[in-house]
Parts: C-alpha cells; sequence; structure tokens
C-alpha cells in the first residue's frame, strides 16, 4: 500500500477529503449542521491527487469525498462515496437525530429512499446536463436535449413532494435535504430554471440561510457555482467561469480519453434511428 504524504495523512477524528466541487460540500454542510469538528484535506485534482495511488487506498473510486475517522482508541473507519459518508456521520455523531430519524422507524426509510434518489439520479442526471450545457468540449445536441430533460422530470418530482411536505424526507431537516441541496443550489449552472419549481425554490432558499449550511458552503473555498453568481453579467466575473469551462472540459475529456473503445455492438443497432 502507498504511503500517505503526511500533509494529507489523517488526524485523529473525522477528517473530510475533498475539493471545489458539488459533492464534498454535501459533508462540510452536514458537519456544520452536527458541530462536529473535522480536519479538510483538499486534494488537488489538477494535478491528479484523486489519482494516486495512495489515495486509491482510501477511495478506490479515484473521487470526492471520502471521510477517516481516527476513534480515541486509534481505530479508523474509512468511507467513500458521499450518501455512505453521510449515513456513517449520522449514526456516528448524531445521537440526538438533529439529520437522522431513528433507524428502524417508516421516517427513516422515508429518508433513505429520497438520499438514494438524489444518489441514483438527481445527482448524476443535473451532473449529466452540467456536463453537456456547460463543460463539453463539442456540441451534442441529443446529450443536451436528453440529460436537461430529465433533470426537468427529477425538478417536478421534487416540486411534487415538497409541495406537501416542509422537508425533502418529512417535518424536518435531515440528510437527504443536504444531499439534494447544492444541485438545487446550483441549478442554473447546470440549465435549469429553478423559478419553473416554486416548492423547490422556497425550500432551497430556506435552507441556505442556515448557518450550518452557509458555514459548510464556504470549505475549502467560497461555493461560486450558486445561480445569482454565475448570472453575474460582470465582465471581471465571468472570466472565472469561462475559466472554470474551460479547464473543467480539458479535464474531463482528458479522463475520458484514457477509456476509449468501441462500442459493443448487438443485432438490434440501430433500430431507432
Amino acid at each position: 500500500m502507498a504511503t500517505i504524504p503526511p500533509e494529507r495523512s489523517p488526524k485523529p477524528g473525522l477528517n473530510i477529503y475533498g475539493c471545489a466541487a458539488v459533492n464534498p460540500i454535501k459533508l462540510t454542510i452536514a458537519a456544520e449542521e452536527l458541530g462536529v469538528p473535522y480536519n479538510y484535506i483538499c486534494l488537488n485534482m489538477g494535478a491528479g491527487e484523486t489519482k494516486a495511488e495512495w489515495y486509491e487506498s482510501i477511495n478506490p473510486n479515484g473521487r470526492v469525498p471520502a471521510i477517516v475517522h481516527v476513534k480515541e482508541d486509534g481505530t479508523s473507519v474509512t468511507v467513500f462515496e458521499s450518501a455512505a459518508c453521510l449515513l456513517y456521520m449520522a449514526s456516528e455523531f448524531d445521537k440526538d437525530y438533529k439529520l437522522l430519524y431513528p433507524i428502524g422507524t417508516p421516517e427513516y426509510w422515508t429518508q433513505l429512499s429520497w438520499l438514494s434518489w438524489q444518489v441514483a439520479g438527481y445527482g448524476p442526471m443535473m451532473g449529466e446536463a452540467n456536463h453537456y450545457n456547460r463543460y463539453s468540449s463539442e456540441s451534442v445536441p441529443y446529450g443536451v436535449w436528453r440529460s436537461t430533460s430529465e433533470c426537468r422530470r427529477l425538478n417536478h418530482v421534487l416540486d411534487k413532494r415538497l409541495s406537501a411536505s416542509p422537508f425533502v424526507a418529512g417535518d424536518r431537516l435531515t440528510i437527504a435535504d443536504i444531499a439534494v441541496f447544492i444541485f438545487a443550489y446550483s441549478a442554473k449552472w447546470c440549465g435549469i430554471d429553478i423559478d419553473q419549481y416554486p416548492h423547490v425554490k422556497a425550500w432551497r432558499d430556506k435552507v441556505a440561510q442556515r448557518p450550518g449550511f452557509q458555514r459548510g458552503l464556504q470549505v475549502p473555498v467560497p461555493y461560486k457555482m450558486y445561480d445569482e453568481a454565475v448570472s453575474n453579467p460582470d465582465p471581471d466575473e465571468q472570466v472565472f467561469y469561462r475559466m472554470i469551462r474551460k479547464n473543467g472540459g480539458r479535464m474531463i475529456k482528458e479522463a475520458s480519453d484514457r477509456w476509449q473503445g468501441d462500442v459493443v455492438s448487438v443485432p438490434s443497432d440501430h433500430a431507432s434511428d
């Protein structure tokens, strides 16, 4: 196993490995809401640090976030993928059920259903729309149409839910809200007009004002992909977003080029042409 560099080694307590990206923010918000001290290790994606052998010993998928919890007895627990990290943090640190319904209750399973909905559908599709609308190195009309249309459907589902419930999983804030929030907060960057979903917008704006959310959005740097910021017409401000799109598109293409290959054919190919 590769040795973790000293400056990247986990310290006693909760360690969050992340960078300035949407999924790690879920964990900083959760930690702030719970009042849990944490050590944030900011990885350099541009330098390929998430693909370093030492980091893949923490997260085999080479993505962020991941956590390492070094306990008082010297043992440690490593968890990767944002939903698993949220569940671990809530089960380990949320003894008063601030962000978690008690395990086994009907409300717990509702919460888990919406958390799964986020990681299986809402997050990935908002990410796909974000890619085709903002980062793709070439125009892909079908990709834009398909991903953005599915995002509209998913936001309709969420809007309907929030028309009948004050929070995503029920009558109070849970990790399901935290998981969903950052994508709704970044809707315009993904190509979605949140004003078309008034219940989602009202919920998003409500939770965004919570002190824990505000603090979590500042780590490792202030989050700048929210609707008002990306819409700022100031040319000096837009320099940042053009840089993000250029560099992000290049990094995505370089990462994908490594896995190029032919599509495996089947007899029914082109039946929908």
